[in-house]
């Protein structure tokens, strides 16, 4: 089962995830902290494979802390579940090394199941009631980068980039182009080279300033 900790100082917050995760039979949580210190000092004893964390905890913002875990952890997985619904915010913590975004107000059982299948399967999830917003200010502020990010892709690249960003699998690309898995391995290789691409994050903005989601 993938482990997960949840970093919230709201306890009815808290009891709920936890009540909804360990009645799944594919997630048990292994740790609940209510600060940033108590979080950090607790992540090397559970290690788990996703953090779901509150943006906004008593001692520390979220962005401290992704950047600290981001870098100490590379290994963990980060849900920001949050109030707060400014597209600005959302491009800090994904850029702070978070793999989702969702509100509170949005996280009813099965789209948190669903925020934590995405990253767990290596995918960006953005909540969906910022999805377009934020495409739209990120298609503002790249447009210059638009035209020459497309010009360095090939037509197939830009194909299994579409795929990369909407959570496909390199083998479940291969499986839908007919082609090997080294084949979109080769792929992905490139587009990271071409476009200096060093995560997730970065794919998914190049991604959507080339309208491929």
């Amino acid at each position: 089962m993938t482990r997960i900790a949840i970093a919230d100082d709201h306890p009815l917050i808290t009891n709920s995830i936890e009540n909804i995760l360990n009645h799944t039979g594919y997630y048990t949580v292994c740790g609940t902290y209510e600060s940033g210190e108590s979080l950090l000092a607790g992540l090397p004893e559970v290690m788990p494979e996703v953090l779901i964390l509150d943006y906004h905890l008593p001692d520390q913002n979220g962005a401290q802390l992704a950047r600290s875990i981001a870098y100490y952890y590379p290994g963990i997985k980060i849900l920001v579940l949050t109030g707060f619904d400014k597209p600005g915010l959302l491009s800090e913590m994904l850029e702070s090394g978070c793999s989702g975004y969702l509100l509170k107000t949005s996280a009813k059982t099965d789209v948190l199941l669903e925020a934590l299948q995405t990253i767990c399967k290596g995918g960006i999830y953005i909540d969906k009631s910022l999805k377009e917003i934020f495409a739209e200010n990120l298609h503002r502020t790249h447009a210059a980068q638009i035209k020459e990010e497309g010009l360095r892709l090939t037509k197939r690249e830009l194909e299994i980039l579409g795929l990369i960003v909407n959570e496909l699998s390199s083998q479940e690309i291969a499986d839908r182009l007919f082609i090997s898995k080294k084949t979109v391995d080769n792929h992905r290789s490139s587009i990271i080279m071409k476009t200096g691409a060093k995560n997730n994050f970065a794919l998914m903005k190049i991604a959507i300033d080339l309208k491929l989601i």
